[in-house]
């Protein structure tokens, strides 16, 4: 094998070879260390940048091959156990030592001195050795954790399991019970002209509250995304209150907001503008709990698009809106239509914040929600259910065309 110098194994800055010193090239990530002793003259460089050199059995071999003997190196001596093929080695350490047997005389090198140890004693021993043993063990300990390599049956079972018991069978029961009522029924109470408000109603105000979602969710995720600034964090940790706080708390917190007894409400009132009990508390109400959706599923799109792709635009010739509308907005558009979509079906189904903040009266600013609570309240099951089933069919035939034009947008 190649015999090399140690600062040309070291080092390739051409510098002086110091003679006496013989190694082979360490290959790291190997299976073993070994413990090799070093003469004072190679050992200056590793003291300096503390480093810990791993070698494999046949390197740590080379170094005093059978039929010669190396100045400076003695045979490996000790090795540890060996680890776990897959280990990951998270640093190339370097296992320098004394001789582990003559540790009150050292060992002497070509020049007469003592061999030297890593701290510089002259006859220490290296206690990172059991140390970087420790911390090997517990890699290989965790790398053997695995999860169960389940089957596709069983993987499937499950999968259709869940399905069927959270979201396939409630919504078979409530069409189940809707069928059992006669036909000419069903048309009848779900085109009372109470019903047909409270469909009105709720689907206009949904329709608003996500349009004003999708245009300040986009620009709020932007900013998120696109600057840095202070309390950014905090502002992005407080887009998911909504998810956190009960429906009413937020209603109770809008209605004191926006009431009489807030300047906020007052300065509004004085304007001529009501907002507690009237739609426009339903809007902002429905806007509050559908307000995360947007923002939420159109960060991790932005993060994706790379700032060379504006930059090449620009450098030929593009406007920014031009870079805008042609470059950064299709890739944003499927997303954006996405997080519009599930805003509309969340401010669709709220009812604890909008039944603190609206009037609920008939023809006024109730929604469809509020009147199944008001049917079940009156043990109208029969209406309750049939107001239900079409919001659940309108509500599927809408998300139904979401998916469509999301599918026309990524062609």
């Amino acid at each position: 094998m190649e015999r090399v110098c140690s600062h040309q194994l070291a080092s390739s800055r051409g510098r002086p070879c110091i003679a006496g010193v013989q190694r082979s090239p360490i290959r790291l990530g190997t299976s073993s260390v070994a413990h090799v002793q070093v003469s004072p003259a190679g050992l200056g460089r590793y003291q300096r940048q503390r480093l810990q050199v791993v070698a494999s059995a046949a390197a740590a071999a080379a170094f005093d091959p059978p039929g010669g003997v190396s100045a400076g190196f003695s045979q490996p001596q000790q090795q540890l156990p060996q680890q776990h093929p897959r280990q990951p080695q998270a640093v190339a350490e370097v296992a320098v030592a004394e001789s582990v047997s003559a540790p009150a005389s050292a060992a002497p090198s070509n020049d007469g001195s003592p061999t030297a140890s890593m701290d510089g004693g002259p006859s220490s021993g290296l206690s990172a050795v059991p140390a970087a043993a420790t911390a090997t063990d517990l890699f290989s300990a965790a790398a053997r954790l695995r999860l169960p390599n389940l089957s596709p049956i069983i993987t499937w079972t499950f999968m259709l399991s869940y399905m069927a018991f959270m979201l396939i069978m409630p919504i078979t029961a409530l069409l189940q019970k809707a069928s059992l009522v006669p036909l000419n029924v069903f048309i009848a109470r779900a085109t009372e002209p109470v019903a047909m408000h409270a469909y009105y109603v709720t689907f206009s105000c949904s329709l608003i509250a996500a349009a004003i979602n999708c245009v300040f969710g986009f620009v709020l995720a932007w900013v998120l995304v696109r600057y840095n600034f202070a309390g950014k964090k905090i502002l992005d940790a407080a887009v998911d209150l909504p998810f956190a706080l009960p429906t009413s708390v937020a209603g109770l917190t809008l209605a004191t907001v926006y009431g009489d007894e807030f300047f906020i409400g007052q300065f509004l009132q004085a304007q001529g503008v009501q907002v507690v009990f009237t739609r426009l508390g339903v809007v902002i109400a429905m806007i509050f709990v559908s307000f995360p959706f947007v923002v939420r599923t159109m960060q991790p799109v932005m993060q994706e698009i790379q700032k060379e792709m504006e930059e090449a635009a620009w450098s030929l010739g593009a406007s920014q809106w031009r870079t805008f509308t042609d470059v950064v907005l299709p890739p944003l558009l499927p997303a954006l239509l996405t997080g519009t979509a599930l805003a509309f079906s969340r401010a669709l189904g709220e009812f604890g914040s909008i039944v603190i903040v609206s009037s609920n009266f008939a023809f006024k600013d109730l929604i469809a929600p509020v009147l199944i609570f008001q049917c079940l309240e009156q043990y109208d099951y029969v209406g309750a259910t049939v107001i239900g089933t079409v919001l659940l069919l309108i509500s599927l035939v809408m998300m139904l065309a979401v998916n469509q034009l999301q599918k026309l947008a990524r062609k």
